[in-house]
Formats: structure tokens, sequence, C-alpha cells
């Protein structure tokens, strides 16, 4: 449903020109998204672009809480009209002289590709005809949505673009993008802001002919120093001191191989990297501070950081909302959910027992990270009625906002005594025939415009239409299916993120 583009030469409305007459990108949005790597190959890659957008349209629905669209309608908008561009590009099948090395596998290259993606709203009020604008999405809430994405490493406010230094002065000077930072706005507000630069070098991780430089970096503090030099007409402007560990402002240079940019002269046949100068404006939330090896309830099986947030995200949980996890297990999901905003309200209900799994550790993963206590850690199942019923009475009797889980198979299903059959699909059919249930008889579970969100797993091969709660069931429970995303956890198994919206 994206529109992913990448850019080309073929037009020189897409380019501009840089002193020697070679041709160069245009820059084309505000804003860039650096990802975090993968692990595992396909593990996270198809969750970016869809965790990024959940985010914002939560964002967007608690930052203008007068629209007529409620958040599920506004990630609607924003799925259709978001446009993202990768801001490097490598075609191993292209003619050129940057060959790729041997070394390097042909599923890196994508990889590379889509490291740093821009991110544009532009045809945004087009596909919303009107209800949503470009202009209402600002730097401060792409900041913030950037802030709880598991998936996001950093996102930036770019600046300038180009394949010479001096070219990125020249645009950076003109746009007054660093404009807090100079003279005339010391004068005004009698204080500058600290600063850093910090330039980063993306290559192949496996590339002999053009090694990173140490174990884990893409930072040569050679190469920074040369291009400090050439970026000096630009940063003598800043009347700020600089401050290597907690800059007010974070400048970052980046660079990359661009195949619109690669000629036939210099070494390897690479003359120079596109360069990109921008602000950094946020960082991805922080899921190694709820890993399991620093959780103090610990379970074989807990469900990794992650997933849980992406889960969270997906369910555009916003502020006070109030979240039931129905087979809790250790707390991830509701951990997540509290990380991405503490004023949730968050229950959860666990058949297994204290003997197994202790509440009291549960609650000191919360309180050790600062976080709110659930309102209640249930012991029952939650196909029992009465157990929904004591989840309610603990959020006054309402409805949730929002229901995330992860069902019970494997080795968790077999702790829990559950009898759910084949790859836990019962357990969910069994949740949304609960939600029909609780509906039919006036107590809701779900709110009117809630969203459940939850995995599904199943056998790689397997055709998931043939596997999904039929129209009919989803129909007694009030439920919408919205979409389905695919994470490929081995070569025998995948689980599907599932999301349906109560109607």
């Amino acid at each position: 449903r994206f529109i992913i583009e990448c850019r080309s030469t073929s037009s020189e409305a897409d380019n501009i020109h840089h002193r020697d007459g070679h041709p160069h990108p245009m820059k084309i949005s505000n804003y860039l998204i650096y990802w975090r790597g993968e692990h595992k190959e396909e593990y996270s890659q198809s969750f970016r672009h869809l965790e990024f957008l959940s985010a914002l349209s939560a964002t967007i629905a608690d930052h203008y809480p007068n629209l007529t669209i409620d958040a599920p309608s506004i990630l609607q908008q924003l799925m259709d009209g978001a446009t993202f561009a990768n801001a490097f590009s490598f075609d191993p099948f292209k003619k050129h002289k940057a060959k790729l090395p041997a070394s390097v596998p042909l599923h890196q290259v994508d990889m590379y590709n889509e490291t740093l993606q821009y991110v544009s709203f532009g045809n945004i009020a087009k596909k919303s005809h009107g209800v949503l604008d470009e202009a209402l999405i600002s730097q401060d809430l792409v900041a913030k949505a950037s802030a709880r994405c598991s998936l996001i490493h950093s996102s930036y406010l770019v600046v300038a673009e180009g394949m010479e230094y001096a070219d990125l002065v020249d645009q950076a000077l003109r746009s007054k993008a660093f404009d807090d930072m100079s003279e005339s706005e010391t004068v005004a507000h009698q204080n500058s802001k600290t600063w850093r630069i910090r330039r980063h070098e993306y290559s192949f991780v496996n590339d002999e002919n053009n090694p990173r430089f140490g174990k884990g970096t893409t930072r040569s503090v050679k190469k920074e120093k040369s291009a400090l030099q050439q970026l000096e007409p630009l940063l003598i402007s800043f009347k700020g001191k600089v401050d290597l560990k907690n800059p007010e402002c974070n400048i970052y240079l980046l660079e990359g191989i661009c195949d619109n940019c690669v000629t036939d002269s210099g070494p390897k046949g690479i003359t120079e990297l596109l360069k990109i100068l921008a602000r950094k404006i946020s960082s991805g939330a922080k899921v190694s501070v709820m890993a399991p090896k620093t959780r103090i309830c610990i379970t074989n099986t807990p469900l990794e950081p992650i997933a849980a947030f992406i889960l969270c995200n997906l369910a555009s949980i916003r502020e006070n909302d109030k979240v039931l996890d129905p087979f809790a297990g250790s707390a991830s999901v509701l951990l997540a959910a509290s990380m991405i905003s503490n004023s949730v309200r968050t229950v959860g209900i666990e058949i297994a027992s204290d003997k197994f799994l202790s509440r009291e550790k549960v609650r000191q993963d919360f309180s050790t990270r600062g976080l709110s206590q659930p309102l209640g850690l249930l012991i029952g199942n939650s196909m029992d009625s009465k157990i929904r019923e004591e989840a309610r009475k603990l959020i006054g009797g309402s409805e949730f906002d929002a229901i995330v889980c992860d069902p019970p198979y494997g080795i968790r299903e077999a702790m829990s005594g559950s009898d759910s059959g084949y790859g836990g699909s019962a357990a969910l059919f069994d949740l949304i025939d609960a939600i029909g249930r609780d509906r039919h008889l006036g107590t809701p579970l779900l709110k009117r415009g809630g969203k459940l969100v939850s995995f599904f797993p199943c056998l790689r091969g397997d055709n998931i239409e043939d596997l999904l709660p039929s129209n009919e069931r989803l129909k007694r429970a009030g439920l919408l299916f919205e979409f389905k995303r695919e994470q490929k956890l081995n070569s025998a198994l995948s689980r599907w993120v599932l999301s349906f919206k109560s109607s």
C-alpha cells in the first residue's frame, strides 16, 4: 500500500547539478529516517513503515483532539499518502565500475538501499480529501512518533544534500536552517546552542574493498576531520560551544553510495559519495532497557522487546488509553505500552499461577524502570466471562481502547494447560468469540473504534488467507479486519500481525 520510490536520473526535474556539472538528486523531503539493522534477515523490515505511520497516527490524534477522524482512520490516510524513498541506492546488476564485491551477499544490498529513507507527506491532502494536510505534521510530531518506534535508530531534519561539501555549505547558509545557532540569533536570545557534528559513511558490512572503520562502526575520525575542514565556512557561523557528550544540536554528515552519483574515475570506480547534512531530531525507542536479560521476572519464552513495541505501535496506543493483554505472560506488551506512554492504564490476564509466574516480580519490572504499575495482573483464563468482568472493573467498568496480545502456542501453550490446537489460532478465535459474547450482552470489552492487534503463528508455506477468522465470526464480534503483516521466524515458521477495528 505504501509508495516506495527509488530516485532516477531520467528526468531533469528530479536533479540539480553541483559545481562540476555532475547531476545529483534533489532533496525530496524534509525528513530522513535511519532504520535499525536486522540481526535476522526479513525479521522486521516489513514492519518499518507501518510501525512509524501507526505511531504517527496516534501522535497526530493526541495533538489534534478535534480532528473529525480517529487514529485508525488517520493511519489509513497516512498509509495511502506517505511516500518513502531511498537516500542511497546501489544496483548490483547495473553496468558501472562500482562492482559489488564477491564477499557481499545480495540480500545485504537491499538492506543497504533501505537503511536511510526520506519520508514525505506531500500526497496526504489529496489522498485524505483535505481531512489531513502535510502542514499538520510538524517536526515535533515526527520526532515524538520516532521516539516510540522500535525499528527506528534516528530521525533527522534534512538541511542539505549534494556531491561536494561546498554544495552543502551553500545550501545550509541559504536555507537558514542553522539560524538558531548563528550570531544574529545569539544576540537576540543571549544564548546559543551547544553543538556536535559527526560523519557516518555507509557501506556493506562484508565489503573487503571498502572496509568499515572498526567493528560495528561507520565513523572514521580521519575522514571526519577532513570533512569538517571543508565545512568550515558554515561551522564558523555557530556561536555556541562544542559539546561532544550532550549537545543541544546534533548535526550529522551522512554519506553513501548512490547509483545516480557513481562516475568512472577514482579508486574502485567510486569518485564521490552522496552527502546529506542533517539535524537529528529524535532517537528511536530504547528497547534494550526491557531486554529479557534485564528483566526481574524471568520466563522461558518472553516476548522480545521489538515484537512487543511493534504490537503496541500497530495498535496506535495513545495517551491515557486503557490497554488489555488477555495472554499477558510476563507482561512484555504492557511494559512496551507503558514505555510508549506512561499515562496508559494497563491490565493483564494470565492463566499461569504465581507458582510459575511471579506477579510481584512483574511489578518490579515496572517500578525499577519508573513506569506506572498495571491496574491489575489477574490470574485466570481470559475466556472466562468473570475474569473479563473483573478486568473491566479495574478500569471503572468501561471498555478498553486496545487489546494487544501474543496468544499462547508451543511451550507457552503447554505450560498454561491450553488445548487451543495448531499454531495458537484457536486462542485468538476464542478471544474473538468472547469479544462477540460480551458485545451481545451489552458489556463490550473493546470500545467502538478500538483495536485488537495480535500475533498469529502459522507454518511457512501455508496460505494465511485460509487460516484467518471468517467474516461471520468477525461480524458477530463487531470487528473489521484492517491489515496483516508477516514476520519470518525461521525456515519453518512465520507469525503474522493481524489488526482489527471495533465497529
